[in-house]
C-alpha cells in the first residue's frame, strides 16, 4: 500500500510501528527503558524513521516559502506525530496517562532548547524583548539541568538579530 505524503499512514498499517509495539511496551518504573529504547531505534531506523526521534522540527514555514518547503514541513509534522503515538502506545497503561497529560521534563527541555536554536528576530520586532524570549528559554534548560555555554548563547543571541 502505498501513501502520498499529504497523509500519515493508520498505526496498524506501518510494518515498524506494529512490529514495536507488539513487542515492547515501557513499564512505569523504567527497568526496561535501555531494552525499550534500543528496540525504538532498531524498528525506527529500518524504516527510515529514525529522524523523527532524533532530529528538530524543520522550521514553520513563512508567507514567501515555496510550496515544496510547506509540504516538506508538512510530511514531517505527520510523520513525526505517527512516531510520537507510537511512543505513548508502547507504554504501560499508567505511563501513558502520565504521558499525554502531564508535560514530561525531556519534553520540556526539546520545546526550550528547540525554540532558543529556531528564535530569530522578524523585522521591526524590538530587540529586548526577543532576547528576553531567549534567555527566558536559557532559564528553562538550566531548570532542566541543561548548561548552555555562555560563549555560545552570546554567539547564539547575536545571530538570531541578524
Amino acid at each position: 500500500m502505498a501513501f502520498t505524503s499529504s497523509s500519515a499512514p493508520p498505526l496498524s498499517t506501518v510494518s515498524w510501528l506494529r512490529s514495536f509495539m507488539d513487542c515492547c511496551k515501557l513499564e512505569k518504573n523504567g527497568s526496561n527503558f535501555t531494552d525499550w529504547d534500543t528496540q525504538l531505534h532498531l524498528a525506527a531506523e529500518g524504516d527510515d524513521k529514525l529522524k523523527y526521534l532524533t532530529e528538530a522540527s524543520p522550521a514553520t514555514p513563512i508567507t514567501r516559502s515555496t510550496p515544496a518547503v510547506r509540504e516538506a514541513f508538512e510530511t514531517y509534522q505527520k510523520e513525526s506525530a505517527t512516531v510520537k503515538n507510537v511512543l505513548i502506545f508502547s507504554m504501560e497503561p499508567d505511563l501513558q496517562r502520565s504521558a499525554m497529560f502531564s508535560r514530561a521534563p525531556r519534553i520540556i527541555q526539546y520545546e526550550a532548547a528547540s525554540q532558543f536554536f529556531d528564535l530569530n528576530i522578524k523585522e521591526g520586532q524590538k530587540v529586548s524583548p526577543h532576547v528576553l524570549k531567549m534567555i527566558q528559554y536559557v532559564e528553562t534548560l538550566k531548570l532542566q539541568g541543561v548548561e548552555i555555554p555562555e560563549q555560545l548563547m552570546i554567539d547564539r543571541v547575536l545571530h538570531s538579530l541578524s
